[in-house]
């Protein structure tokens, strides 16, 4: 009799909402955005590894049969795919394309939760990011709520991958794609453009210019003035910083522990997120020093300073390289002027026995 009830709450993974509805959605069994570092990958997995391994917390029988199925069926299947270089490159192609079938086709696909409807009517990437990073947060602390947050999770991947090939909701011409099932107290509809502005709506420059006027407008709970393009660039730089500061620390971590190539990695990347980064240049000098690249070092060093002349770890590693002033060249020693005449000998009482021998040797050399 207690057989039947496992079994079915055992065939629960399936998840009809976002890119799940289509394909596997392992970005959103680890809750995480599309774009994420495979090293920031691992580092999640063993914290959902660690919150559904059965035996952590005292699960009960069946709870424990359940964390065993998320783990194995949703969460380990996703960490195998996207830790690997080339499949989760061939994975990530698979949004493309989907993104672009989806547009030929016009279907409405319903988009249920209102963080992802929000994402919908003002896509922009710090939104995207952030409102994933919020449910990630709560998605696995409850075994009752895993799907439904990883739904969530898989709309808001659905509705980005649409909006980075171009897909925007309201503008005229663009087919209907999705379909919100609720609007957001905050939501915002884009001017009734021309037709003549959005005459090809996938790869005309006037339509990059009308989805560029459309990203201006970003909700937030303190805004007073949507149109304030200065408060939204900086909620903007906040989020972004934060994503790099906690990338920087795991570079940390990786520098604790020797790890070179996987710090020199992740410093790269976050030099791509920002090339002013004068900590990220500090650090990178440090790997550069411990994999013997000095000069690469040092100019890593000199541009950290340069942007920020308080650097601590730029100014305490620079002077192990011999230059505690990036900026300030050393003059070039004079070099001793070479003279023609030749050096006497000194008496051959005073000389060793290999001087007097080639003293003796040479026909020039005075008694």
């Amino acid at each position: 009799m207690n057989q039947l009830p496992k079994e079915q709450k055992l065939q629960f993974i399936r998840i009809d909402r976002g890119i799940s509805q289509f394909n596997h959605d392992y970005y959103a069994a680890l809750g995480l955005p599309i774009i994420t570092s495979p090293i920031y990958i691992r580092h999640v997995y063993l914290s959902i590894a660690r919150i559904l391994h059965p035996d952590v917390y005292g699960f009960s029988p069946e709870e424990k049969a359940v964390a065993t199925q998320y783990l194995a069926k949703l969460v380990n299947p996703a960490y195998d795919i996207l830790m690997k270089e080339q499949e989760r490159q061939a994975y990530q192609g698979i949004f493309k394309l989907l993104a672009k079938r989806l547009m030929q086709k016009s279907r409405n696909v319903p988009i249920h939760s209102a963080i992802a409807c929000e994402l919908l009517f003002a896509p922009n990437d710090g939104l995207y990011e952030r409102s994933v990073s919020a449910i990630a947060k709560v998605q696995y602390q409850s075994l009752d709520n895993i799907l439904q947050y990883t739904g969530q999770i898989s709309e808001l991947n659905l509705v980005y991958i649409l909006y980075k090939e171009g897909y925007i909701y309201g503008v005229p011409n663009m087919p209907p794609v999705l379909l919100p099932m609720i609007q957001p107290k905050n939501a915002y509809f884009p001017p009734a453009y021309p037709p003549s502005a959005v005459q090809n709506p996938y790869t005309n420059s006037t339509y990059a210019n009308v989805r560029s006027t459309y990203q201006t407008y970003q909700p937030t709970a303190n805004s007073q003035n949507d149109d304030d393009a200065t408060v939204i660039q900086t909620n903007e730089e906040v989020l972004n910083n934060k994503e790099i500061a906690d990338r920087l620390k795991i570079c940390e971590v990786y520098i604790s522990q020797n790890d070179w190539k996987n710090a020199l990695k992740e410093l790269r990347e976050v030099l791509q997120m920002n090339k002013d980064n004068s900590k990220c240049l500090a650090m990178l000098g440090v790997v550069y020093k411990n994999t013997n690249q000095p000069q690469m070092a040092k100019i890593s060093f000199q541009r950290s300073l340069q942007l920020n002349p308080k650097e601590p770890l730029a100014l305490k590693h620079i002077k192990d390289l011999g230059n505690s002033n990036p900026e300030q060249k050393s003059e070039p020693k004079p070099k001793p002027a070479i003279s023609n005449e030749k050096k006497s000998l000194p008496p051959p009482q005073q000389r060793g026995w290999l001087s007097n021998l080639l003293g003796w040797a040479s026909p020039n050399d005075p008694k």
